[in-house]
């Protein structure tokens, strides 16, 4: 693991340090997830005490898409001018009081409001964290500490269904509850982001990943490109399509695998919160094999972008098997197809991130801050219309997860055939 933290002007850190600012960045995660889970995960009850159908349930769900539009471009912006280190645990104050309020409000007007909240300071978590594993991490290593990162999500997703159901059994009308033990967390996490995490760990130089030589290839400090010329970039331009084919994915069956499983095919209330707690704690273990393959491959002769691509295909082809899991019966194959869909889709986002980080030192957090803006922005009218859609043509459902489902698959042709060579300052 020598090949993990790296160090210039900075003083050297431990492999403990680094192991450890792993296991933060995945609380951060975790807490931004749990926060989001919580209320999915009572989608069923809440449609029930605000008076919601599909439709409305839906428009909830496009105020977060755009809490998290604007909310990625803004703190995207003040990630690369103020520092992470205050910055970061801000953020996660001030969504853990967003989220408590969805537990005290009574009418779906304050709850789209609080969740538009929750979802501003969230989209905070991922310029803060992607700007500090970029910089503590080497090429070869990078995907492995985003998948880190990115687990977090995956215990979040398990712990906040684990929770919700334990509140349902001890209270069924007691569902707000959930709301404010979560967001009560955040608190300690900040002050352990603060003990631990120094100014000169979010300040170190960035190494870019050699992409045609064998293994991990040459150290070189990132090449900057003015900041027009990032917006003009093929690479900017191919991520935007890449994230929106990935993001679309997870967030349809984020919103509505709860609904799917518990109106379409009659599992039990309690069945779909232990279902879905397995589901993502099998995407844990699919983020975690994303990113120790893509670290053993440049070991063993890869070049670290291919080893990349090679792994997003497989990846891409376990998630895509949601295309036929639409259309199967209510079963064993059908849960099943979905824990292998679970294990392929969040595997994705790891390797993602490290091409995100790719295209600027300087300037990370408008570069992820910019495409999360544009990517959010899609989702703020795609979850409105698909509840219209569910609500007024429910046998389209099928149809609706074959086109989100393709979306990966899509995405590694474009990575393949397009990302082509990497843009320089004179170009």
């Amino acid at each position: 693991m020598s090949s993990a933290p790296f160090t210039h002007d900075a003083p050297p850190r431990s492999l403990n340090w680094v192991w450890g600012l792993c296991v933060v960045l995945l609380g951060a995660t975790l807490l931004n997830y749990a926060n989001r889970f919580v209320f999915t995960q009572n989608a069923v009850p809440i449609k029930e005490a605000f008076g919601m159908g599909d439709a409305k349930y839906g428009t909830v769900n496009s105020a977060f898409a755009l809490g998290f539009a604007l909310g990625g471009l803004t703190f995207g912006i003040l990630a690369d001018l103020i520092s992470v280190r205050i910055l970061y645990p801000a953020l996660v104050v001030l969504w853990s009081l967003a989220s408590i309020g969805c537990g005290i409000v009574d009418d779906v007007t304050s709850l789209a409001v609080l969740r538009f909240l929750l979802a501003f300071f969230e989209a905070g978590h991922w310029p803060c964290a992607l700007r500090t594993t970029q910089r503590n991490f080497k090429p070869a290593m990078r995907t492995l500490g985003n998948a880190i990162l990115q687990s977090g999500a995956s215990v979040g997703a398990v712990l906040a269904p684990m929770l919700v159901l334990f509140i349902h059994n001890t209270n069924p009308d007691a569902w707000r509850l959930g709301f404010f033990i979560v967001g009560g967390l955040c608190v300690p996490w900040a002050i352990a982001w603060l003990l631990m995490v120094k100014e000169s760990d979010v300040s170190r130089p960035v190494i870019q990943t050699d992409e045609t030589a064998a293994g991990e290839g040459q150290e070189q400090e990132m090449q900057e490109l003015p900041f027009w010329r990032i917006f003009t970039t093929r690479r900017w331009w191919l991520l935007l399509v890449v994230v929106s084919c990935i993001n679309i994915m997870w967030h349809y069956i984020r919103v509505w695998m709860p609904i799917w499983l518990e109106e379409d095919h009659g599992y039990s209330h309690e069945f779909v919160q232990k279902f879905t707690s397995v589901y993502y704690g099998v995407t844990f273990f699919g983020a975690i094999a994303s990113g120790a393959l893509t670290a053993a491959l440049p070991r063993r002769g890869w070049n670290v972008h291919r080893a990349r691509l090679a792994v997003w295909f497989v990846f891409a082809v376990l998630a895509s098997l949601v295309v036929p899991a639409a259309y199967m019966p209510k079963g064993y194959l059908f849960l099943g197809t979905l824990l292998l869909v679970a294990f392929g889709s969040l595997g994705l986002f790891p390797i993602y991130y490290s091409l995100n980080q790719e295209i600027s030192a300087k300037n990370q957090g408008k570069v992820g801050g910019s495409l999360g803006f544009s990517t959010w922005g899609l989702l703020i009218p795609f979850h409105a219309l698909v509840g219209w859609i569910i609500e007024h043509h429910p046998e389209t459902k099928p149809a609706i997860v074959t086109a989100v489902g393709l979306g990966p698959l899509a995405a590694f042709l474009i990575l393949l055939f397009f990302w082509g060579q990497r843009p320089t300052a004179e170009q």
